[in-house]
């Protein structure tokens, strides 16, 4: 019976040798877990730290595209803008052309006399025709010197002729 309690205490002692091994080993992997998990910690506060600069660059950038895209609508206004006014000058060419075109006809219709003034072709003829013939003067006789046609410009480009009334 002393044999089978020395045995059995033998065998408790081992146990407990034993135990406390198991403990010693499971308290050196809790130390290395709990470095394992300030590591965790540490590096988790890193990317949470990235993951806030990644959120306000993200801001930063949609921030400027909405400027990017403010800045293209102004651009493309003023391009329409542009194309209007280019449109306009255009049309007042083509007016200032077809003007142009028809002084140049309306000035053709003009000859220069002798004395350096203008005279339009259709009212020295129906002047000469109007003039009273006398009897006894030759046909080669020098003729009375028309009167001066006085020209005006309208505001469509038009020449008329008064004789300044």
């Amino acid at each position: 019976m002393i044999k089978k309690i020395q045995v059995e205490t033998k065998g408790a002692v081992e146990g407990m040798k034993e135990g406390t091994k198991k403990v010693d080993e499971g308290i050196i992997l809790a130390d290395k877990a709990g470095t394992s998990l300030t590591e965790i910690v540490g590096i988790s506060q890193k990317v949470g730290d990235m993951v806030s600069q990644i959120a306000a660059a993200s801001e930063e950038q949609s921030s400027a595209s909405e400027q990017i895209s403010k800045n293209v609508e102004a651009i493309s206004s003023v391009t329409n803008e542009s194309a209007t006014g280019t449109q306009q000058i255009a049309r007042a060419a083509e007016d200032l052309n077809r003007l142009t075109e028809n002084l140049q006809t309306l000035i053709t219709k003009f000859k220069l006399t002798g004395s350096g003034t203008a005279q339009p072709a259709t009212n020295r003829t129906s002047a000469t025709a109007a003039a009273p013939k006398s009897t006894g003067a030759p046909q080669n006789a020098k003729k009375a010197p028309l009167p001066k046609a006085k020209i005006a410009v309208r505001e469509n480009g038009a020449l008329v002729h008064h004789n300044g009334e």
